[in-house]
C-alpha cells in the first residue's frame, strides 16, 4: 500500500511540474512572438525565467564561458569578467590570455581555468578551445597593440565560422572599429556589443550606413547594449529595445564594465537555451534583449549595494562581493 501511494504521489508531482513548465513555455512563446514593445516589467519577469534549475544537472550544463583578453598591463579586466561570469552562475569559465598575463590571473583565483595561448602561434589550440565554449567574451584587457588587434580579428572570424555567441567589450570594440565590416551578417546566435559612450561614438562614426541607424549596420544578429547613466539596448528589431537607469550609483569604478560583460556571457547562454521555443524570426533579438537586461540589472544592483557600504571609495572588487546577494534579490 505504501509503495503504491508513493508511486501515485510521484506521478501527481510529475504532472504538476510538467503542467507548470508548459504554462511557463506558453507564456514565453506568447511574449516572444507577439512583441510590440518590451516593457521593463516584462523583462523583469522574463529574466527570472531564464535562470536554470540546479537539480539534476551535470557540470557544464549551466554554461562554459570563454573570456579572451588580458595583457601584461591589464590582468584585472579579464579576471573581473571571468569571476563575474562564474559567480553569476556559469559552471566553467576559461580565460584565454597571453603567456605573461596567465600566471598573474591564475594567482587571483584557483576557480578559473587559464590558458596561456593568446598568440599568433597557437591558432589550432585556440580554435579547439573556442569550439568547446557556449559564449565567448572578447576584449577585457586585450590591449591595442597591433598583434592584439590582429588576433581579435582572427578570433571574430573563427567565431563567425563556428557560429558562436559572442560578447564584445573594451579593446574588442576597438578592434571592431578598426575593421567595421567584420561582424556584418554574423550568423545566429549572434553578437552583443557593450560600448560605453566614447566607444559607441567611435563605432557610430565608423559605420557608413545609408537609411539605417548605426547599430543596424551589422544585421539582425548583432545588438548593442550602450552603457551609461541609462543602459540602453539597441537592435534592428525595434520591439525589443529598452532603456533603464534602475539601480546603480554616481560612482563609476574601473572594472565595472568587465563585471557586466562577464555576467552577460552567462545570461546570454541561458537566454539562448531558454528561448528555443520562440518563433524563429525573433528568437535572437529577444534573447539578446533579455540577456542584456539581466546583466545590466545585476551589475547596477551590485554597484548600488556596494556604494551604500563604501561610498566614493567603492571599487570593482567591492561590487564582486555583492553578486550573490544582488542575484538572489533580483532573480530568485
Amino acid at each position: 500500500m505504501g509503495s503504491t501511494m508513493n508511486c501515485l504521489i510521484n506521478i501527481v508531482f510529475c504532472i504538476i511540474i510538467t503542467t507548470n513548465l508548459r504554462v511557463i513555455q506558453t507564456n514565453l512563446v506568447e511574449q516572444c512572438s507577439n512583441i510590440n514593445e518590451l516593457r521593463l516589467s516584462d523583462l523583469k519577469s522574463i529574466s527570472k525565467s531564464i535562470i536554470p534549475e540546479l537539480d539534476g544537472k551535470g557540470k557544464g550544463e549551466a554554461g562554459k564561458i570563454g573570456i579572451i583578453g588580458g595583457s601584461v598591463e591589464y590582468t584585472g579586466a579579464p579576471y573581473f569578467a571571468a569571476i563575474s561570469a562564474l559567480r553569476a552562475g556559469a559552471d566553467l569559465v576559461y580565460v584565454i590570455t597571453t603567456e605573461n598575463a596567465a600566471p598573474i590571473i591564475k594567482a587571483y583565483s584557483p576557480d578559473l581555468i587559464v590558458y596561456p595561448f593568446l598568440n599568433s602561434n597557437s591558432a589550432s589550440k585556440l580554435n579547439y578551445i573556442l569550439s568547446k565554449m557556449d559564449v565567448i567574451v572578447l576584449g577585457p584587457g586585450l590591449g591595442r597593440e597591433d598583434e592584439a588587434i590582429h588576433l581579435a580579428h582572427e578570433i571574430m572570424q573563427t567565431c563567425k565560422s563556428l557560429k558562436k555567441a559572442m560578447v564584445i567589450d573594451a579593446d574588442g570594440l576597438f578592434a571592431v572599429y578598426q575593421n567595421i565590416s567584420i561582424l556584418k551578417d554574423y550568423p545566429s546566435p549572434g553578437v552583443i556589443l557593450t560600448p560605453n559612450k566614447r566607444e559607441a561614438s567611435r563605432l557610430m562614426q565608423a559605420v557608413q550606413a545609408k537609411n539605417l541607424s548605426w547599430y543596424e549596420y551589422w544585421g539582425n544578429n548583432v545588438s548593442v547594449l550602450a552603457k551609461g547613466e541609462y543602459d540602453t539596448f539597441l537592435s534592428s528589431v525595434g520591439a525589443v529595445k529598452w532603456s533603464s537607469n534602475e539601480g546603480g550609483s554616481s560612482r563609476r569604478a574601473g572594472g565595472q564594465g568587465d563585471i557586466l560583460s562577464g555576467s552577460l556571457g552567462t545570461f546570454f547562454n541561458w537566454a539562448l537555451k531558454t528561448n528555443y521555443f520562440c518563433t524563429k524570426g525573433k528568437i535572437i533579438p529577444f534573447s539578446h534583449s533579455v540577456a542584456a537586461y539581466s546583466a545590466a540589472r545585476l551589475t547596477r544592483s551590485c554597484n548600488s549595494r556596494a556604494y551604500k557600504i563604501y561610498g566614493r571609495s567603492m571599487i570593482a572588487s567591492d561590487m564582486l562581493k555583492e553578486i550573490h546577494k544582488a542575484f538572489e534579490e533580483q532573480f530568485l
